[in-house]
């Protein structure tokens, strides 16, 4: 298991003060980066093997959300990595050892040449050593909406710019989360998080918002001028407090 701890910072906090969902996914990103980086096999280490990982989704759940100034421990731990793909979990926990979030990942180790799935090298297999996965409700990655659009609410078209990619000159996966939430309803903070990523978002592109309602559930895609998905992202209110 890696992990650091930090303070709730008032730039991460919501409209209540307290930790916002798409900080918290930072947060989680940050930890399994900042953990890649100290086993010299970070973000640069891998651009000079012409590789990087790219997730696949997310489902994060969350318990409760920490408030400014509150001490918090992140983690992340490996817990299934083969072939091309690696699983996370990550966890975020308050100064008590408390969970406040849980979280499940899939990852994709691919050519940057390529954009295509390569096998993970043994050298880089044998630093991370898998652990046992977290005890929390796995939901699966698939994300289920209405296949005939039916009811759907089309948002304006958002142009891709420099803000929105990282060092892998995509956009960032939590950039696509914080779009989706631009169509939650004010005030309305999920207990639980899922993301599919479908493709990567580049320079000069154009995402596409839909927005599908259902019950206790926010479902939105967010697509490519050829009406394909970059990211389908769904909120709800469904997580199973207390479980962890």
């Amino acid at each position: 298991m890696y992990s650091f701890r930090s303070r709730v910072r008032f730039s991460e906090c919501d409209t209540d003060g307290k930790l916002a969902f798409t900080a918290l996914l930072n947060y989680f990103q940050d930890c399994s980066t900042q953990q890649s980086e100290d086993l010299g096999i970070g973000v640069k280490a891998l651009h000079e093997r012409g590789t990087m990982w790219v997730v696949n989704s997310w489902q994060i759940d969350i318990l409760r959300r920490p408030k400014l100034g509150d001490e918090v421990e992140t983690g992340t731990l490996p817990y299934d990595i083969r072939g091309f793909f690696g699983k996370r979990n990550f966890f975020m926990k308050d100064a008590d050892g408390e969970f406040l979030a849980v979280a499940d990942s899939l990852w994709t180790y691919i050519s940057t040449d390529t954009n295509s799935p390569e096998r993970i090298p043994d050298d880089i297999l044998e630093k991370y050593e898998p652990e046992e996965r977290l005890d929390m409700e796995y939901q699966g990655r698939k994300i289920h909406y209405p296949k005939n659009g039916e009811g759907a609410i089309k948002g304006e078209a958002v142009p891709v710019t420099p803000f929105l990619l990282d060092a892998n000159h995509h956009v960032n996966n939590g950039r696509y989360v914080e779009l989706a939430a631009g169509f939650l309803q004010d005030g309305l903070n999920p207990e639980r998080i899922r993301v599919e990523y479908r493709k990567q978002a580049f320079l000069g592109e154009v995402i596409y918002p839909e927005k599908y309602e259902m019950g206790n559930m926010t479902v939105v895609r967010l697509l490519g001028g050829d009406g394909n998905p970059y990211s389908v992202v769904e909120f709800s209110q469904d997580s199973r407090k207390g479980q962890v």
